[in-house]
């Protein structure tokens, strides 16, 4: 290693020996399940405060990664593992443990919460953070592809999904992505005859057509994780069968390794022959935020009502990292640190009224009306998913939104629109649960939330008001 420190590997090693007692645990009819409970709660409070200490010894105002580690796995080929973070990184690493929390927090009460789930949340966890501290183009192969092992059995085990065929589909979409990502992989090795940063991909002198071909190779890998056409029903059809809150939030951070893949690979801009395929790119994105900004409108589907909001919004993203603007990707960092946790939250409690609706065999209006708590969490979320100013959702998505306006105003004005549209979902299906029209004295009610789980609710609706300006406000950034 070229530095005495471990923290990266460690946020590696954690889940992994997480994942080994969690295993290992044994659990009867007394404990219940709260041994295994623990040790992935455990496991993720660990990983945040070495993120906590990762941060301390990071300078916020430099940029590229930092905190590298180097590890040779083979002599030959020379291939060595390459660990670094900068801020960006740090941040979506930390949004992702505290969506876990919550949603681990929303399936304790469940029966079918078994062992083998916590096992393989923390596994995927392992996975995904390897990704996000990848500094080179096979370290990132690696586990862009690893994650999918735990993903997979978490949708085929836990995730309730009766057709087969929808998993299948699913586990193609990836495979080819796999295959692609790493033929380009292969290429460019044997290019230059090294391992490459991430950060040097763009700036590789290739010929145009090995240039065509390698970026193209590149963009059908990472548009495989993301809804977009042709490859948006594979994710809008498992979310619509999922229903555990765990693997849905699991499923829906699989766009967001697609969104950070374009940002690694082109951290300013994309060659010149590859440039103008970007057009073509953007035509294609706004189509489908329209589309599934509409299909999510009439849906009366909770489910994908919050898939289609999470799938416009990281196709924005997605759009405002291509842009060759630098420094609108600490904005982008800043907006999907609370975008993860209002989202991972909103799931949580609508699979809480599922739960209940299903229990109390009762519809859906004025579902929240005789529940003060859970009214008051859940009105408090969606005003801030809509873009209501108590996060730093509003602000840093107001940058970003500029940045696409000035770029290209049609484009600015069409990606507005589908937002509204998805705002819209979301206050539609708010107005349904608070509509007491059809509520009489002898309607069934719901339970509302217990008092300890509204005060950690309320603990992350501080959060994300203390963070509304700069979510690194902490360490001095």
């Amino acid at each position: 290693m070229n530095t005495s420190l471990t923290l990266l590997s460690a946020l590696i090693a954690v889940p992994l020996i997480g994942f080994l007692f969690t295993l290992l645990a044994k659990d009867d009819e007394t404990t219940k399940g709260r041994n295994v409970f623990s040790v992935t709660i455990l496991t993720l409070v660990s990983n945040l405060f070495l993120l906590w200490r990762i941060a301390l010894n990071l300078d916020i105002d430099k940029r590229g990664l930092q905190l590298s580690e180097t590890y040779n796995w083979l002599d030959y080929p020379k291939i060595d593992l390459v660990f670094g973070i900068d801020m960006f990184s740090l941040l979506i690493i930390a949004a992702i443990h505290i969506s876990l929390i919550i949603s681990l927090a929303g399936i304790r009460h469940r029966d079918r919460a078994k062992k083998s789930l916590y096992a393989l949340c923390l596994l995927f966890l392992a996975m995904i953070n390897g990704l996000f501290i990848s500094a080179d183009i096979y370290s990132f192969y690696i586990f862009f592809e690893a994650m999918l092992l735990p993903l997979f059995l978490l949708i085929g085990i836990f995730g309730d999904i009766k057709r087969q065929v929808i998993v299948s589909r699913f586990f193609i979409y990836n495979f080819l992505g796999a295959i692609f990502l790493f033929i380009a992989t292969a290429v460019l090795y044997n290019h230059e005859g090294h391992s490459i940063s991430l950060f040097s991909v763009s700036k590789l002198d290739l010929s145009p057509k090995l240039e065509l071909c390698v970026w193209g190779a590149i963009f059908v890998s990472f548009l495989s994780r993301i809804p977009i056409w042709p490859f948006h029903y594979w994710i809008s059809s498992i979310n619509s069968a999922v229903r555990s809150p765990l693997v849905f939030n699991v499923v829906n951070l699989i766009p967001l390794t697609g969104v950070y893949g374009f940002i690694r690979y082109c951290p300013e801009a994309a060659p010149d022959n590859v440039s103008y395929y970007f057009y073509i790119l953007e035509i294609i994105a706004i189509i489908s935020m329209l589309f599934i900004s509409l299909i999510g409108l009439i849906n009366k589907d909770v489910q994908y009502k919050i898939f289609s909001f999470m799938t416009i919004y990281y196709i924005m993203y997605m759009l405002g990292a291509l842009l060759p603007i630098d420094k609108i990707l600490i904005n982008i960092g800043f907006s999907l640190f609370a975008f993860i946790i209002i989202t991972a939250t909103l799931e949580m409690l609508t699979a809480y009224l599922e739960d209940e609706q299903e229990d109390k065999s009762i519809g859906a209006h004025g579902i929240l009306c005789r529940v003060p708590k859970l009214s008051f969490i859940y009105s408090f979320l969606v005003l801030a998913a809509v873009g209501m100013p108590v996060s730093s959702l509003f602000l840093n998505n107001f940058v970003i939104l500029s940045h696409l306006f000035s770029y290209n105003i049609r484009l600015g004005i069409l990606i507005m629109f589908a937002l509204l549209l998805v705002a819209g979902t979301l206050i539609q299906e708010l107005y349904i649960f608070k509509d007491n029209s059809k509520i009489s004295d002898d309607t069934v009610c719901i339970m509302d939330i217990s008092t300890k789980m509204f005060s950690w609710l309320i603990f992350l609706s501080g959060l994300l008001i203390v963070t509304f300006i700069n979510p690194l406000w902490f360490i001095g950034g």
